[in-house]
């Protein structure tokens, strides 16, 4: 027989989500309310056409459903067996419909590892062998075009919008509906929707790895209570890359990560929260935090619409107060409001119209009837700008001009440039005449909001860490070999005795940096073993306090002075990595010094493994954000990733800061710590 070729691939979900047959087994004859009918009722209500079969006790009159009493009794493994029984009945009957030939189950019932029952959980995996299981513990499954909806939500009685491009994947059943009932207010529908419960069976990824196959999805829209598998949602993202589709994650929880000892700055702030955001940023996926948030994602998504790093913005408003406001809150997401460049100025006073100013923001002032005609010009100067990444129409009002500004809507939509159009104080109900949620705003609030989606490199986390005495620590002076031989430079260093004298032989007129270094203080500044600054004059004085000093703190046999040149340098960076028992490893780049820990400072993290092209898209942002150079960045990178290779049993590692001077990015301290497993086996 010829292979059929062509269209996509058979999902291994298909039964769940294009049946061409269902039984629902525990439909009750007395109670209009059980699980069981409620489901079967919605099943009738949503137009499925394929074969029904209520399994019963007693007899059911429903028109277009064949009722027995038992799986068996069908005479055949229907496509989709929906269980709504209690929970210790459930193991049998998913081993009764895998032998009979059923192609999926969705169990409803409560009961197993969520209450602490993680017998009947492996019960029921056993049972389930390789037969897909949807749950336990979980609210059902839609697919709007198979006219399947099981599922004992009443959201599913409330008049719909029609299906869209949206899959929605849930570990959580109502909140899933609560997305789905947001995104159909914005006039986004969606097509599928799965509650995967416990995930006994099937995972939120596989699942939505299955959806993103089907050409009728653009987004899948993933609601997380924790991240259980980084791979597979690394996987999920770049399977959606590939395709030129998207997927939205809204997480919630946190991993054991977060809460391991550090005795690095790296680690330290490379919380749980810090990883997800960057294994989503890298591999494509928008990762929200609040429900409104991830509309707005999904309302970028479906446009394509993106930013890149620190982006440039244009604001074109007729208030003043406004732009102040306006750039006041962009400026604080990380977005720039750049002076207009002369060409652009210049073609904003031919077509006229800016009363007020003409630079950035552009106040338009108040006498909008003189030249409304003027402002689809004026966004198209901007449009034509360049060195903009984007643009921000600002207007109030609008009710004697509501078909100018619609036909303003219909220009911003249409830009190169990605451009939103802020409508405040629009009159009732004219945003949605226009219909163009993913341009047209109601207020500042809400653009802020949606650039959030855009722009999500801050990510605060907690600066606290405790210490753990047992990993052993590789201090700068045995680091110092480690990242030549990477490539990485490290600041002239001299130690042992006659420091003084070393140092006017080395040439060094001062000032200079004088540190302890010690493997059983890893921390020196809080442990008052660095000084910064000294002068020639000083330097004798200051060894022998800090020699004290790191006699009384250490106990190493090795602990030994050092001096350094003080390095003159405009900009100071943190380049570190973690290893993360859920998220692997991590390179983590972000503001230096004593800003290393600071929550508010630009950071942030790459997963290894990283394509070159993920490498060299981290050391652009260092150059866009941090003021680095960006070879010698990315060479600093590489470097660091090399000898996180060589040395496996490196559980942290922290160059802070690393000095930018000229082109070039020397470090001037530097700290690896072991995993206190390896060093139990040495």
């Amino acid at each position: 027989m010829t292979a059929i070729t062509g269209g996509p691939a058979p999902m291994r979900c298909e039964p769940l989500f294009r049946p061409k047959s269902v039984a629902v087994v525990g439909v009750s004859a007395t109670t209009a309310l059980s699980w069981g009918r409620i489901a079967l009722d919605r099943l009738l209500r949503g137009g499925y056409g394929g074969e029904i079969f209520a399994v019963s006790r007693g007899p059911l009159d429903l028109p277009g459903v064949r009722t027995v009493g038992s799986l068996a009794e069908i005479g055949y493994g229907p496509d989709l067996v929906v269980l709504a029984t209690p929970a210790e009945t459930v193991p049998a009957l998913v081993r009764e419909a895998r032998e009979l030939g059923s192609g999926a189950v969705v169990v409803f019932a409560s009961g197993f590892a969520e209450g602490g029952n993680t017998a009947l959980e492996d019960e029921l995996r056993e049972a389930a062998g390789d037969l897909p299981v949807l749950g336990p513990n979980c609210l059902g499954v839609v697919s709007h075009p198979a006219g399947v909806q099981l599922s004992t939500t009443v959201f599913l009685d409330r008049e719909r919008v029609p299906p869209g491009p949206i899959a929605i994947v849930t570990q959580s059943g109502a909140m899933g509906f609560v997305l789905a009932d947001l995104l159909e207010q914005a006039g986004i529908g969606y097509s599928y929707y799965a509650s995967v419960g416990n995930e006994a069976c099937l995972s939120s990824h596989e699942i939505g790895s299955d959806l993103l196959d089907q050409p009728d999805v653009e987004v899948l829209v993933l609601y997380l209570e924790g991240v259980r598998d980084a791979d597979g949602l690394r996987a999920l993202g770049r399977q959606a890359r590939a395709a030129g589709k998207t997927v939205v994650a809204l997480a919630v929880g946190s991993s054991a990560a977060g809460r391991q000892a550090a005795l690095s700055h790296t680690a330290a702030v490379a919380g749980d929260h810090f990883l997800l955001a960057s294994l989503c940023r890298q591999e494509g996926i928008h990762l929200v935090t609040d429900d409104d948030q991830l509309v707005d994602a999904v309302l970028c998504a479906r446009k394509g619409t993106t930013l890149p790093p620190a982006p440039r913005l244009a604001v074109l408003t007729m208030s003043g107060g406004a732009g102040g406001i306006l750039a006041d809150n962009l400026t604080a997401l990380g977005v720039r409001i750049p002076p207009l460049s002369g060409a652009t100025r210049a073609k904003l006073a031919e077509v006229g119209g800016v009363e007020a100013a003409d630079e950035n923001p552009v106040d338009l002032g108040g006498n909008i009837d003189r030249w409304l005609d003027r402002v689809g010009d004026l966004l198209g100067a901007l449009d034509e700008d360049p060195e903009l990444d984007g643009v921000v129409l600002y207007l109030t009002f609008g009710d004697r001009f509501r078909e100018p500004y619609h036909r303003l809507a219909a220009a911003a939509a249409a830009m190169r440039t990605p451009t939103w159009f802020v409508w405040a104080c629009a009159p009732p109900g004219e945003l949605a005449n226009v219909g163009r949620p993913d341009t047209v705003l109601p207020s500042i609030g809400a653009l802020v909001r949606r650039l959030r989606v855009l722009v999500p490199d801050r990510v605060p986390e907690p600066a606290s860490h405790t210490t753990a005495d047992d990993r052993p620590v590789w201090t700068e002076l045995r680091a110092i070999p480690l990242l030549e031989g990477a490539g990485i430079p490290h600041v002239d260093t001299v130690a042992g005795a006659d420091l003084a004298a070393k140092a006017r032989q080395n040439g060094w007129p001062g000032p200079y940096v004088v540190k302890g270094d010690a493997a059983d203080v890893p921390h020196r500044a809080r442990a008052g073993l660095v000084r910064v600054g000294v002068t020639a004059a000083e330097l004798p004085a200051v060894l022998d306090t800090l020699q004290a000093r790191l006699d009384e703190v250490s106990t190493d046999p090795g602990r030994i002075l050092v001096v350094q040149p003080l390095l003159p340098h405009t900009a100071e960076l943190a380049l570190g990595a973690t290893r993360d028992p859920l998220y692997g490893t991590a390179i983590v780049l972000g503001a230096g010094g004593d800003r290393a820990e600071d929550p508010t400072a630009p950071r942030r993290a790459l997963l290894l493994p990283a394509t070159p092209e993920q490498r060299t898209e981290l050391a652009a942002w260092a150059g866009d954000v941090l003021a680095a150079p960006v070879p010698a960045v990315a060479a600093a990178i590489d470097g660091l990733v090399r000898i996180l290779g060589d040395h496996p049993e490196f559980a942290e590692a922290d160059l802070n800061p690393l000095c930018v001077t000229g082109d070039d990015l020397v470090a001037v301290d530097a700290l690896f710590t072991e995993n206190a497993q390896e060093a139990s086996r040495d």
